[in-house]
């Protein structure tokens, strides 16, 4: 399960990074983009999650 680690490492990274850039620099743009990749993040995870569980019940 090497892929769930390499993109809660991306999630968490671009976390860090954009919501250093928003709060220093006060724009909104970077929470929207924080709020993008995170929504996009969950939505990935979800997919690989779910095909993970169809291709082990596929063998079963």
């Amino acid at each position: 399960m090497w892929w769930i680690r390499i993109l809660f490492t991306v999630l968490v990274i671009s976390t860090l990074v954009l919501g250093l850039l928003g709060w220093q620099t006060g724009q909104p743009r970077y929470w929207r983009w924080l709020k993008m990749v995170w929504r996009g993040g969950f939505v990935v995870i979800l997919l690989l999650l779910l095909f993970f569980f169809l291709s082990r019940l596929a063998r079963i």
